[in-house]
């Protein structure tokens, strides 16, 4: 890669991965907490000829310019007489991760643009509410953080990126683990986040996100001996449905429900259908999108949240390790079975690695990589494996290959947002082989 030229980070540093944001606590009395705000950062590429330098771990990034390849989704699908979502055409995309200097600039224009545009909407979303009674409300608060009323309610939208060139190093690190554990089943499974179902057509248009369905494919096509497991369409397929956070950047654990479905499928282990689980929820749910949009509405529009315990919670062991896997403790798996602690209610923080014990005694032993978007997947997995070892990706001191072969993994899932597939994730998995 020549040094001169430039990566911009459109979306650095925006969200805390753990994504336990609990705000819900001045909800109530309409008092909005301080936020800190992060700035929007512009970075030099490394000159080791990598796409990107890795960022703090407890960090999304978005990053790259998009080339020329054209989103082979179906076109416009509604929702309600009010919402349309996006056709996702025109939007260009690049398989290399290195730009130039006035592709940058390019860049920044067109985000700079659509603030703009977005301030102007809410001037003129405000007149068509005062004669129509309707609420027209499309804007990009701090952060890049596009806020959207929809169905009733404001949604917060996190623009994704990332680039080909990232999507294959994703691809490659995975192959990589298939080609060093031959015994082992590996597969790879990656999310699309709400942006890709919810931006309003002319944020496409603008360029406020790109495709996540072309990175998908483009990771699917790059992998090599792995089982691709397609979270994208069933996902689709369901967009209508709580899926997804309206104030977080995570889905809802009923998106991951159905993404775990997939996987059980391309597993081949028993998988309980939604109502063998016991649904728990707790309304005044405030995340991360209000957090750095610092948009009131999000605020004053706070949801319900709702998990899911397990078939077998009560005969399940779960132990936690530090990030060397030593330091045991004994715990349950749901943090709080009351959804008190929100997204964070199952395994909780992600600096440790999970071991769960089950009462399935099928010889199949899975062991997950994954960033935060993966935590919401293990209380469906188990009812179809004997023993589960969760390891963030960030937070792993330890050779990974190594680690499966001590712990006699069956399994292996590396799994994600597209945001992570298509960022930082692919490097994070290198790391972990070559420890």
């Amino acid at each position: 890669m020549r040094t001169d030229k430039k990566i911009i980070l459109l979306c650095a540093a925006l969200v805390t991965l753990s994504g336990c944001t609990d705000i819900s606590a001045n909800v109530k009395n309409n008092t909005a907490p301080a936020v800190t705000r992060t700035s929007e950062e512009t970075t030099e590429p490394p000159e080791d000829d990598d796409e990107i330098e890795l960022i703090l771990p407890d960090s999304f990034v978005t990053t790259g310019e998009e080339d020329e390849t054209e989103n082979t989704e179906p076109s416009t699908v509604k929702v309600t007489e009010k919402t349309t979502f996006p056709v996702q055409t025109g939007i260009t995309e690049t398989s290399e991760a290195a730009t130039t200097t006035s592709a940058t600039t390019a860049v920044t224009t067109i985000v700079t643009t659509t603030t703009a545009e977005a301030a102007t909407t809410t001037t003129a979303a405000a007149e068509t509410s005062a004669q129509t009674g309707e609420i027209n409300y499309n804007v990009i608060g701090e952060n890049g953080i596009l806020v959207s009323y929809q169905n009733g309610h404001y949604r917060g939208l996190m623009a994704c990126f990332g680039t080909y060139g990232l999507c294959e190093k994703w691809a490659n690190a995975v192959n990589t683990f298939a080609k060093k554990l031959p015994d082992v089943k590996v597969y790879s499974m990656t999310a699309p986040i709400s942006s890709e179902f919810y931006t309003p057509q002319k944020f496409w248009d603008s360029g406020f996100t790109v495709s996540q369905y072309n990175k998908c494919e483009h990771i699917r096509e790059n992998l090599s001996g792995v089982t691709y497991v397609d979270a994208y369409s069933v996902l689709k397929d369901h967009k209508d449905e709580d899926i997804y956070a309206r104030t977080d950047h995570h889905w809802n654990p009923l998106g991951a429900y159905y993404a775990a479905q997939q996987f059980a499928d391309a597993a081949g282990v028993d998988f309980p259908t939604i109502d063998k689980y016991t649904p728990v929820s707790r309304s005044g749910y405030v995340g991360s999108m209000y957090t750095y949009s610092k948009d009131y509405h999000l605020y004053n529009d706070a949801e319900t949240f709702t998990m899911y315990i397990s078939p077998n919670a009560d005969d399940i062991k779960t132990t936690y390790y530090n990030t060397s896997f030593g330091g045991a403790y004994a715990g349950d798996l749901f943090v709080s079975r009351k959804a008190a602690s929100f997204y964070c209610s199952f395994i909780g923080s992600d600096d440790r690695i999970t071991k769960i014990d089950t009462n399935v005694k099928n010889g199949r032993t899975l062991v997950v990589f994954k960033q935060s978007f993966g935590n919401a997947l293990i209380p469906f997995l188990t009812s179809g494996f004997e023993h589960i070892y969760v390891c963030d990706m960030r937070y792993f001191d330890l050779n990974a290959v190594q680690f499966c072969k001590d712990v006699g993994a069956t399994d292996l899932l590396c799994t994600d947002c597209v945001m992570i597939a298509a960022g930082n994730g692919g490097k994070y998995l290198e790391l972990l082989i070559n420890k």
